[in-house]
């Protein structure tokens, strides 16, 4: 179950193109008229939308230009493995794509993000270390761009029967476009976007206030611990503020704290707590932060089944049922392959969305719309697996299970500095929509309610016993996690609600939902609950953010009136907002300066850096050696435009990636090297004895350290070595005389020198 592609897949991809191109223009000829009236209807709205996608690449470039580098000896991150691999698929020829951090073996990661953008990149023939640097303000245009879309749709649904209805001839083109906006659609867009992609939680202000007590040097000893840290921050803080002195606190922190801002016991793996413009700014191209617009199309998708139509034509055009079902098992079966955690949470969605547009289009519950609903969220699940059955035959799950976190709880503080802003959103708008509930009831409905007294009483105690268990087992979140979830589900249920305030009060109770379910059970394998955690805060992120947007327009319009309320609300989210974006100002002008270089150029290119960069780094007698990265720039810049297909190459091994630049080569050519970074390795190869990594790392340093030439040889032959590179990491790692080796092989015509600068030799195999 592989895809044999040639070594150049860019003529396949262009024909894919011209085909779609080619069929597009048939389906614009057999419609024009309709596609014609909707793009004149929606013409201002084509208008702003492409706008906010240009604005916010722009923006995201900007952030890249100030810190381009994809390595960090400090804060790379996981950048040499996602361009290992971003470069791996870009070379391959068959599907799955090899592995360049275990030559011989493929790639057994969710790696179909990385043709997702790396089609882009091979149709406009980039560079790939510049395409890097394209790649992630795309990725943040694309997720802005569609929280924008869902949250419009969703309240310019609500008013779907004035928009559908003719602005008359006698107006012109441009007022006739306007016309068709709804202004509440618009701001709801707006601010989703904002939420989703720009701003920060809360957190970042514990930051600043840290940095100020830091500063601080008035010691006030009243006796009361709070009072005297309060003198010792407002003095640190007029010290901050009144000169030009950075705070004492480590540079990394303006951008890392926010995002572990959970708590954790000691000797405890805190969890992550990652948000979008953390991603971007962070700029590790990971499978999560690739598949953020793909979650947010499913979701899209979804809404497309439940929210009703804006505009006949453009439903008629795009409601065929082939087209329909297709489009939503690739919007909802991609996420399996380009970040498997999201593939359950969105296909329960995609089901949901299913069963009730078809409970809504039989106007009631019966046998045959239960029979109908399950056979239609059947097809839905076959054929997202179907269409990408593929990838799955050849993905080795090891993590399959999950099992009761037994460690320590988040705070209700913590939580609180995450979601702190969203709740603002949410917790007026729930008191607005039972404001409006309690106003239908009368004392003919009230007596309607009788039979249902018992089942709500045993209900109503069934929930405290529930809170008061999970409070006993230290869940402190639960009651609040539970009251929000449990009011905006009951409120999505009440009858004559229109759809979409149905939708959103269905999501908000779904999304608070999974923030509870990550305190009581972790995916087995994790570490700690640190992923568990990570991947469904974010997808929670995003939710939050979309219906958040619906929600402060409806709810505006509720509290305008009421003077009091209307003043408490403005003051409480102009101060969130304000520490929401502490975040992007603070954390973006920190990432900007930690750059290793002050020489580094002002570029795209991801490895421009390499040229005017040094580090610090452990020599193999344990002293301190500076690796200079100028000769490798040189040598790997021979070696991409020298070195044909994807030979194997050996290269240095750290056991301290993080602080090292070993994996260079495989980093920046994609050329599969014996072994890459032990732990992820054997994370991504759990299905298979650890043992083997184990084994390939021992062979690379006994191939760089022995002096023995049969014993190197064998090593060669082993892993099929065609280049050795050997550089400053190398002479750094390994026993000098070990390394003196390979001249002598030159000599007795075993090896070939094929390239040679001040630092770096490199080595071909003669076969």
């Amino acid at each position: 179950a592989s895809l044999d592609l040639s070594s150049n897949s860019r003529p396949v991809l262009v024909f894919g193109c011209l085909l779609v191109l080619i069929v597009s223009l048939g389906i614009f000829i057999k419609r024009r008229g309709e596609i014609i009236r909707f793009v004149r209807q929606n013409l201002a709205l084509i208008g702003i939308i492409e706008l906010i996608g240009i604005g916010l690449y722009i923006l995201f470039i900007v952030v890249r230009l100030g810190n381009p580098d994809v390595w960090d000896v400090i804060w790379g991150g996981e950048k040499p493995m996602d361009l290992s691999y971003f470069n791996a698929v870009l070379k391959s020829s068959t599907f799955p794509p090899y592995d360049p951090w275990f030559s011989g073996g493929y790639i057994n990661y969710y790696y179909y993000g990385f043709v997702y953008v790396g089609a882009l990149t091979k149709m406009l023939g980039l560079v790939p270390t510049v395409a890097y640097n394209l790649i992630l303000p795309m990725l943040g245009s694309f997720t802005g761009l569609a929280a924008f879309s869902v949250a419009f749709n969703i309240v310019s649904s609500s008013h779907s029967k004035s928009l559908s209805r003719s602005p008359g001839q006698a107006v012109g083109l441009v007022r006739r476009s306007l016309a068709n906006l709804s202004g509440r659609g618009l701001m709801a867009g707006l601010v989703a976007l904002v939420l989703a992609v720009i701003a920060g939680n809360l957190a970042e202000i514990t930051v600043v206030i840290n940095s100020w007590y830091q500063a601080g040097e008035f010691i006030f000893n009243t006796g009361f611990t709070a009072i005297d840290g309060l003198f010792r921050t407002a003095d640190g803080a007029l010290d901050l503020l009144l000169s030009s002195e950075s705070a004492p606190i480590y540079p990394g922190d303006w951008f890392w704290n926010a995002t572990r801002t959970i708590n954790a016991n000691p000797g405890e793996v805190q969890p992550i707590t990652e948000f979008p413009f953390f991603t971007f700014l962070y700029g590790d191209l990971h499978a999560h932060m690739i598949a953020l617009p793909l979650t947010l199309l499913a979701l899209s998708w979804a809404l497309s089944l439940v929210l009703p139509a804006r505009n006949t034509d453009a439903g008629r055009f795009f409601g065929s049922t082939i087209l329909l079902w297709v489009v939503g098992a690739l919007a909802i079966g991609v996420l399996r392959a380009t970040n498997t955690w999201d593939f359950p949470t969105y296909l329960f969605l995609g089901v949901i969305a299913v069963g009730y547009s078809v409970f809504r289009e039989r106007k009631g519950f019966d046998i045959w719309t239960l029979g109908k609903a399950a056979v239609g969220g059947a097809v839905l699940v076959a054929l997202s697996v179907i269409l990408f059955l593929p990838f799955a035959n050849n993905y080795g799950v090891a993590y399959t299970s999950f099992s009761l976190w037994p460690g320590s709880y988040t705070q209700l503080g913590n939580y609180l500095l995450i979601y702190g802003l969203f709740f603002l959103f949410i917790i007026f708008y729930l008191v607005v929509e039972f404001r409006s509930w309690t106003l239908s009831w009368n004392v003919e409905k009230l007596r309607s309610w009788e039979p249902f007294m018992w089942p709500v009483i045993v209900a109503s105690i069934v929930y405290l016993l529930v809170n008061i268990l999970l409070l006993s087992r230290g869940y402190v979140i639960a009651p609040f996690v539970l009251g929000i979830a449990s009011v905006a589900g009951i409120l999505s249920l009440r009858p004559g609600i229109e759809t979409p305030r149905r939708v959103v009060l269905f999501l908000i109770s779904f999304a608070v939902a999974l923030t509870l379910l990550v305190e009581i059970i972790v995916l087995d394998g994790d570490i700690g609950r640190m992923n568990t955690v990570f991947k469904f805060y974010l997808q929670v992120w995003l939710i939050l953010s979309v219906i958040s947007g619906a929600a402060a327009v409806w709810t505006w319009p509720a509290i305008a009136p009421k003077k009091g309320i209307k003043r408490a609300y403005t003051v409480a989210l102009a101060i969130l907002l304000m520490i929401a974006f502490l975040y992007p100002i603070l954390a973006t002008k920190a990432k900007w300066d930690i750059r290793m270089s002050e020489n580094a150029p002002t570029t795209l290119d991801g490895m421009a850096f390499m040229e005017t960069t040094s580090y610090a780094d452990t020599a193999v007698d344990g002293s301190s050696r500076t690796i200079t990265l100028d000769h490798d720039y040189e040598a790997i810049q021979w070696m991409q435009m020298n070195i044909p297909g994807s030979p194997v190459i050996a290269e240095a091994h750290s056991s301290n990636p993080y602080r090292s630049i070993a994996n260079r080569v495989t980093m920046y050519t994609g050329l599969p090297s014996i072994v890459g970074w032990d732990w992820h390795q054997r994370q991504q190869r759990a299905v298979l004895p650890a043992s083997l990594v184990g084994s390939r790392i021992q062979d690379v340093n006994t191939l760089f350290n022995t002096v023995e030439t049969e014993e190197a040889l064998s090593i060669i032959d082993k892993y099929d070595v065609s280049y050795l590179y050997v550089g400053p990491l190398e002479w750094t790692y390994y026993h000098p005389e070990g390394l003196l080796k390979f001249d002598s092989m030159v000599e007795d015509g075993l090896l070939k020198e094929v390239y040679r600068n001040e630092g770096v030799s490199i080595y071909k195999v003669i076969a």
